[in-house]
């Protein structure tokens, strides 16, 4: 089946999906989708394409607003998996993969045909976009948000003395107007959080600030590597430090953060 909403999706030719796998080192497949939920198609029309389960679920929702989000989410981590799966040559429609939620919350997908095998997820949304990654192995974290003055007014509930003397040091006079630059490390912080998969998730001050590397590969807005080190990113019991790093980078008004779990990808 043809993807409905190909109107909706945002290119971002300034960061692919292939530059997020070499900032990260990672080396299986990978996809993102941005959709323009502005743009997207009438919620009673979404609703055709979803499995009795999502139409379950999405039937919870009051507002028009919130409904949008959750099917932008879900729609762009169906095309974003189906992606992932056509380029491991295990084609599977994007109709076929359900979305569904697990004990923390944290979205997966099932299929109609129970021999495939999956990718991992995430999905997030902001403003008017909505975002989702896949990976054919391993975990993943997406987050992407609207840079507004509102990050500003709770930066120390995320942003360390340690964190912000990186940022300072790095971006500069840029640092000068803070918001787009904090709401890269919201962002990055976001997607960690995700990739985490555990309970509890790590809080953001335990997501330290180690480094950042500008990338050099491509023209366009810029986009940068942040790398982090926490005791919380490896399964319970294993509280060893590690680095983690978080892919970011601008699109418009909106910091976008991609991550991977190295230690599940062999």
């Amino acid at each position: 089946m043809d993807f409905p909403f190909e109107n909706c999706i945002v290119a971002n030719e300034s960061f692919s999906s292939l530059q997020a796998r070499e900032f990260l080192q990672y080396q299986h497949d990978m996809a993102y989708i941005l959709l323009d939920l502005e743009n997207s198609v009438e919620t009673k029309t979404a609703a055709n394409y979803l499995s009795s389960r999502e139409q379950e679920y999405l039937g919870r929702f009051a507002s028009d607003k919130r409904k949008k989000e959750w099917l932008g989410g879900r729609f762009a981590a169906k095309y974003a998996a189906a992606r992932v799966l056509l380029q491991s040559n295990n084609p599977l429609d994007w109709s076929n993969l359900t979305v569904i939620a697990d004990e923390k919350g944290r979205p997966f997908l099932v299929a109609d045909t129970k021999e495939a095998v999956l990718p991992d997820i995430s999905i997030s949304h902001s403003g008017g976009l909505a975002a989702a990654m896949a990976v054919s192995k391993g975990l993943c974290g997406i987050d992407i948000q609207q840079i507004t003055a509102r990050v500003d007014k709770v930066r120390e509930r995320f942003c360390s003395p340690g964190d912000e003397r990186i940022l300072g040091s790095f971006f500069n006079a840029s640092f000068a107007e803070p918001t787009p630059v904090l709401t890269k490390l919201w962002a990055a912080k976001e997607a960690l959080r995700k990739v985490a998969n555990s309970s509890p998730l790590p809080g953001f001050m335990e997501l330290e600030l180690h480094e950042i590397i500008a990338s050099s590969s491509h023209g366009g807005p810029a986009s940068w590597k942040f790398i982090f080190t926490s005791k919380q990113i490896r399964s319970p019991g294993k509280p060893r430090a590690e680095k983690s790093s978080v892919a970011v980078s601008l699109i418009a008004d909106y910091a976008l953060a991609l991550t991977t779990r190295n230690d599940t990808v062999a």
